[in-house]
């Protein structure tokens, strides 16, 4: 009888055991590198979207000023030297004209996309009007810079190559094939484990960015680990500190612009105080009423604060009127009724050629602080709420000054016959309800008055 040649077990069981291993760390091997792929190539096209916003804010701050350029073209060029990845870093304004760009030669002129490029508009992490955009080769994030609620400053777009992440995800999968081959004679379950300590770290960055995302620049992502998900916390921690301490920059200079806005708008009234002989401090009293009777006719902080900037140029226009007319002791004439009420339209058109916010309140303010609300005031005749709730604010906080005031032909009439003329004139000259809050009120805009009294 012939002996049956067979394997020893000694070989069999440890090539079978191994075999079997060989094959649940191939196959776990493969779900792992599917799903890294996966949340490296979100992480990255998250933080491009990151970058994106972040440049619109800074863009923001840098197109709100007069030579924008001088912010975004230092900005755009290190960005790009700092950044071999990006392919494209370009910030233009409302009317597509390039502001921010690495070469200087391009700013200025209009901005289009390649047609190349196909628009991604599905993905659940953008916000209104933000796009993704690529192709074969680039992957571009388009976000919009917004002032406001409203206004539109104009478009970040914000580039990378596709090889960058190409190249990113292959040297971490790389680093899984080493990681695989070190660990393949150890158990499965120690397999499972170093594979879930390996993608910790995407956890750790995702966190991280959403952060970011959110505002908070104080709060480094911690990630202990020196392969690309280290290196890469670390750019983006980088990062952080440096936005905010652009952030932080952008801020003071705009506090700057704003105190400088202040002095210029409260200057220019007083020139106008000057010229109609108005009494003192009559624009600055008429600013903060403004600023009161908004934030009780149910107005944010934030546009309450644009109307005290803005309501204290409401005569701006009357720089146009003649002194014979401007201080004329006695009545006018119907044809210089016509010239002093000219006043609101020459205001209109001074202001109106500004893009500033602030200006193009005060715009409205003096085009509409003389109509009433029963349609028999000036220029225009509108009625009720034709009349824009800026102008109505102010023709309360004017007439309620002008009478509780000194002016060069009579002394400031007693509070209760100011408050009954306010009431008779509520539903006819004045907003009714705006009327009523400050009637109901009264206390504060007095303590205004005394505030701000010659």
């Amino acid at each position: 009888m012939k002996r049956r040649r067979g394997v020893s077990l000694r070989v069999f069981v440890p090539l079978a055991s191994a075999a079997l291993l060989a094959v649940v760390i191939i196959g776990t091997s493969q779900i792992t590198e599917r799903h890294m792929r996966t949340a490296l190539s979100n992480e990255i096209q998250n933080r491009l979207l990151l970058e994106a916003r972040n440049l619109a804010f800074l863009g923001s701050l840098a197109l709100l000023n007069d030579f924008p350029e001088l912010t975004l073209v230092p900005l755009m060029t290190d960005m790009m030297k700092d950044r071999p990845d990006l392919a494209l870093a370009v910030v233009v304004d409302h009317d597509g004209r390039v502001q921010g760009h690495k070469d200087p030669r391009q700013l200025g002129s209009g901005f289009v996309l390649s047609r190349n490029l196909v628009p991604q508009t599905d993905r659940p992490e953008l916000q209104p009007d933000e796009i993704f955009w690529e192709d074969d080769d680039l992957l571009v994030v388009e976000v919009p810079i917004n002032h406001g609620s409203e206004h539109r400053l104009g478009r970040v777009f914000l580039g990378m190559h596709k090889a960058y992440e190409t190249a990113l995800i292959g040297r971490a999968r790389h680093a899984l094939t080493r990681l695989t081959a070190i660990v393949l004679p150890v158990f499965t379950i120690l397999t499972a484990i170093m594979i879930s300590l390996f993608l910790r770290p995407i956890g750790t960055l995702r966190k991280g960015l959403e952060r970011i995302g959110r505002g908070d620049l104080d709060s480094p992502m911690v990630v202990s680990d020196r392969t690309e998900l280290g290196r890469l916390a670390d750019v983006v921690n980088e990062m952080a500190d440096q936005l905010k301490t652009s952030r932080a920059l952008a801020q003071a200079r705009e506090s700057e612009v704003i105190e400088t806005q202040k002095e210029i708008i409260h200057t220019l009234g007083e020139v106008v105080e000057t010229r109609s002989l108005e009494t003192a401090n009559h624009t600055r009293r008429v600013g903060e009423m403004c600023h009161r009777l908004a934030l009780l006719a149910g107005l944010s902080e934030q546009e309450a604060n644009l109307l005290r900037l803005a309501a204290p140029m409401h005569d701006v226009g009357k720089i146009g009127i003649p002194d014979s007319i401007l201080n004329k002791p006695g009545s006018l004439t119907r044809k210089e009724l016509e010239i002093m009420r000219s006043h609101t339209t020459i205001g209109y058109r001074i202001l109106t050629k500004s893009e500033r916010p602030v200006l193009k309140s005060a715009a409205i303010i003096a085009n509409e602080h003389h109509e009433r609300w029963d349609g028999r005031g000036y220029p225009r005749g509108l009625v009720g709420e034709q009349i824009h709730l800026y102008g109505r604010i102010v023709a309360v906080a004017d007439v309620f000054d002008a009478l509780y005031s000194d002016r060069v032909y009579r002394k400031a009439m007693p509070l209760d016959e100011v408050l009954d003329i306010i009431n008779v004139e509520s539903g006819h000259h004045l907003d009714p309800r705006l009327a009523d809050l400050m009637l109901s009120h009264v206390d504060t805009f007095t303590a205004i008055s005394e505030e701000y009294c010659e």
